[in-house]
């Protein structure tokens, strides 16, 4: 019996010294590892940075490192302006170059100029040739050239031919209750529906010529005015 607790007492103070030792071992490694591993992720920095960039920016600078220590060059200072994009800036723009280029051209004030939408379309379109029965670039009539302006402009999809774009629009008689966007018609040299445009401001308008193809036209030009069949309004 007291040889068994000879031995026992034995294990234990032996067990106990191990545990002491790996515990003084695993101490060790980590103040090793605590030496050579950066404390912080330069990720988190980066992303600290992005969400809070002025309480890390003084962090950032005190943890600079000059040259000299650590065989390491300085790391370089960039300092980059931001590029500041003002909203709505572009969309100014163009309204502006809408306004200065089309108010001369229809004799109004700029800032009565206001859809900038109608007048690109009709600024990527002018000149373009008529050709009858043509609903591209390359060649457009009347109604086609119609019928593309109003589904870019306007997000409405229109019958094909000027006589059906006719019956499906609300009558204009007299040309001035024409308002921007309608439909203006005529009847040349013959008793149906044959050309269409669309009004635009002071008597002007925008269509497919078969002598110029994509232009601005007026209503009281002596051609025009004797062969106005009306306008028309497309009700939704």
């Amino acid at each position: 019996m007291q040889v068994l607790k000879i031995i026992g007492l034995t294990a234990l103070l032996f067990t106990s010294a191990t545990n002491l030792t790996l515990a003084q071992n695993q101490e060790k490694c980590e103040q090793e590892v605590k030496k050579t591993v950066v404390k912080k992720d330069p990720i988190d920095v980066v992303q600290n940075y992005l969400l809070n960039p002025k309480a890390q920016r003084a962090q950032l600078e005190k943890n600079f490192v000059p040259a000299g220590q650590n065989n390491l060059p300085a790391t370089p200072k960039v300092v980059k302006k931001p590029v500041v994009v003002k909203e709505g800036n572009f969309g100014t723009q163009m309204l502006s170059w809408v306004q200065q280029k089309y108010s001369s051209m229809l004799e109004v004030m700029p800032d009565q100029i206001s859809n900038v939408m109608l007048y690109r379309f009709i600024d990527e379109w002018y000149g373009v040739r008529y050709r009858m029965g043509g609903t591209t670039k390359s060649g457009v009539d009347c109604s086609a050239f119609v019928q593309h302006l109003y589904q870019y402009v306007f997000g409405l999809n229109i019958l094909r031919t000027a006589c059906l774009q006719f019956q499906s629009s609300q009558y204009i008689k007299n040309p001035a209750d024409l308002k921007e966007g309608d439909l203006v018609f005529f009847r040349i040299n013959t008793s149906r529906i044959s050309h269409v445009g669309v009004y635009l401001k002071n008597n002007f308008f925008v269509h497919s010529a078969s002598s110029k193809g994509v232009s601005i036209a007026n209503l009281t030009q002596t051609y025009w005015a004797r062969y106005f069949a009306g306008g028309g309004r497309i009700v939704e």
